[in-house]
């Protein structure tokens, strides 16, 4: 197919990342970003008061928890990977003599090689690139240290918070990286944030090598991961052909279900794109409703589409979703679990994935089916006995 299966009916303004929960959440109390941030935005100040509490306790080191030990594990050793010039660069001199075909398969295949599971070439919709930078790291006065830090890449935006973002790279490379399910369905705890973070940092480390690969070539390219985004990593997936948006606001893949972590490259390397597809997602969550009766909060809407910058779709509501995380200790993976897209690789579920996509009338007796063998509700299970 040629379009994705979003339906736009208006006018999308670009995103500014200072509105995102995430950037919210991480204003420092009395700096002068949160200050600005909340003179401009009052009504926010008591959600972003309590929001903060959840990123505060995870960076304290006025002592030892395994919580904040499990996460700073992951977490903080993935930090440097959004330096400017990790994620960004300058190409070198000349291009490789490359025809788009040998181009595509060859990034492909050095994608899947350093740890990708899946991978898909689109375009990048300037609607999808954020307008403002609002979540670290902010770079002022940063001055190179080679070869730790080689220095500001010429053409770099979104420096420091509040900087236009202007991203030009005509094509976009989605990846893909799935977790591990097991340690998922123990729920919201320590065991889910290591594995989390474990999968961010994979997909952060893959999309800054596939950068610099690109670069090495003698073309521009960008990483976009979750230590560093300029673009929105989802909407840029679906264009690519890696799934459809699901009624959770995550993306939905054929195989994988919700249960893949994304990281983006742009770049004006001369790439094939790939159709995005249509697997029956849209009827198939119209009817399912799991992901939303399962959120203990009721973050995930159980009505129909809304309009939402421009776009039809099933707008969840962030705020809510990170309260229960801060309510919690740790990131909750409850949709992407229950989602009866999201089960282990075998062949049978391979054969359920094929039957929901290509005959939507058997969606009742597939949700019926999927209820019976792994429960209408979600129920956590043990974490690992290794872990403390």
């Amino acid at each position: 197919m040629s379009k994705p299966t979003y339906e736009i009916v208006g006018h999308i303004e670009r995103f500014d990342e200072r509105d995102t929960v995430f950037s919210r959440e991480a204003l420092v109390p009395g700096s002068a970003e949160e200050t600005l941030y909340h003179e401009k935005n009052p009504h926010l100040k008591q959600v972003d008061d309590a929001l903060s509490r959840f990123i505060d306790e995870k960076l304290d080191r006025s002592g030892p928890t395994w919580g904040r030990t499990y996460y700073r594990t992951v977490f903080d050793s993935m930090a440097h990977l959004g330096l400017p010039d990790c994620v960004d660069g300058v190409p070198a001199r000349g291009e490789m003599d490359l025809t788009e075909a040998e181009a595509t398969r060859l990034l492909k295949s050095v994608a899947l090689y350093l740890g990708a599971d899946v991978v898909g070439i689109g375009p990048l919709r300037q609607e999808w690139v954020y307008s403002h930078k609002g979540a670290r790291p902010f770079f002022d006065s940063q001055a190179p240290n080679p070869p730790l830090f080689e220095g500001m890449p010429e053409g770099y935006s979104g420096r420091c918070w509040g900087d236009a973002i202007e991203i030009d790279h005509p094509r976009a490379v989605a990846l893909g990286f799935s977790q591990d399910l097991g340690i998922l369905r123990t729920g919201p705890g320590e065991a889910s944030d290591l594995e989390v973070g474990k999968i961010y940092a994979r997909s952060a480390l893959v999309a800054c090598q596939l950068s610099s690969f690109i670069r090495s070539l003698g073309w521009s390219a960008r990483a976009h991961h979750v230590r560093n985004y300029g673009v929105l990593a989802v909407p840029v997936a679906v264009d690519a052909g890696l799934g459809e948006l699901a009624r959770s606001g995550h993306l939905l893949h054929k195989i994988y279900g919700l249960n893949l972590r994304l990281s983006i490259v742009t770049t004006d390397m001369p790439l094939l794109l790939d159709e995005p597809v249509e697997i029956g997602v849209q009827e198939f969550c119209e009817r399912c409703l799991k992901c939303a009766r399962c959120c203990p909060v009721g973050a995930i809407p159980q009505g129909p589409k809304t309009e939402a910058n421009g776009v039809m779709k099933w707008k969840m509501d962030a705020e809510k979703c990170l309260q229960y995380w801060s309510k919690t200790g740790a990131a909750c993976v409850i949709c992407q679990v229950v989602c009866p897209w999201s089960k282990a690789l075998s062949w049978y579920h391979k054969a359920i994935a094929h039957l929901a996509s290509r005959y939507p009338g058997l969606t009742p007796a597939l949700l019926l089916g999927d209820d019976l063998f792994y429960g209408k509700k979600y129920r956590a299970r043990a974490k690992p006995e290794w872990m403390v």
